[in-house]
């Protein structure tokens, strides 16, 4: 696997960079002030959709995710974090409302347990997907269903040691391009393995993610 990144709390850290491909990372599970303060640029609908949540550890990573989100957004955009707007897709795929600067940037964010993810792009589409690597029982029936022909070989043909890791590495690349074509997973998905870039990294240790670009010609990408 990669090399794992060392996330500090309240700190936004570069996984991947390269050629107007960004994915950066930060934890969840942080001070109170540090909830506080990120938690401060939400609008009345997220703050509405955080107090609904039944845990409050549930209630202050979503706090922290969509504050930490509005941050990156607004650093690449030049305005203030509580203004920037969301449009959502016809299957809910979050996108840069059209009264926003620069909206040929595209994002995509990925939450597990307490480790969230950003990717960013300009003019091409994005998907990100990390995954805590924990067993799963039903790995070998999910792989059956929903990995395509050579991905469910090459998961097949690992060894029991490597199967866990082969199944995050397949799972989070199949949610990542879902994410890109704004459709969920219980759709059916088409794509071309030859029109998109899949690039994997480690958010933290124990975990796995994997990013994808659509119509990709970069030859620069550099992991940290």
């Amino acid at each position: 696997m990669d090399k794992a990144v060392e996330l500090r709390s309240g700190i936004i850290m570069p996984v991947l960079e390269g050629d107007g491909l960004e994915v950066l990372a930060f934890a969840l599970d942080v001070e109170p002030d540090i909830v506080g303060a990120t938690g401060f640029c939400l609008n009345d609908e997220e703050r509405r959709r955080a107090a609904g949540l039944r845990l409050e550890r549930d209630r202050r990573r979503f706090v922290v995710a969509r504050g930490q989100l509005r941050r990156v957004l607004a650093s690449r955009l030049r305005i203030a974090p509580s203004v920037v707007e969301f449009e959502y897709g016809a299957l809910g795929k979050p996108q840069l409302s059209h009264r926003m600067p620069a909206r040929d940037l595209r994002f995509s964010v990925s939450r597990s347990k307490d480790v969230a993810v950003v990717a960013l792009s300009t003019a091409q589409e994005v998907g990100v997907d990390i995954e805590a690597v924990v067993p799963v029982p039903e790995a070998d029936e999910i792989a059956t269903l929903c990995f395509s022909a050579s991905e469910y070989g090459s998961y097949t043909g690992l060894g029991p040691e490597g199967r866990l890791e082969g199944f995050f590495r397949c799972w989070t690349q199949l949610e990542a391009v879902s994410k890109a074509l704004g459709c969920g997973l219980g759709q059916p998905i088409s794509w071309d393995e030859e029109d998109w870039l899949v690039r994997r990294f480690v958010p933290r240790s124990g975990y796995i993610g994997s990013v994808v670009i659509r119509n990709w010609r970069s030859r620069d990408v550099t992991t940290h």
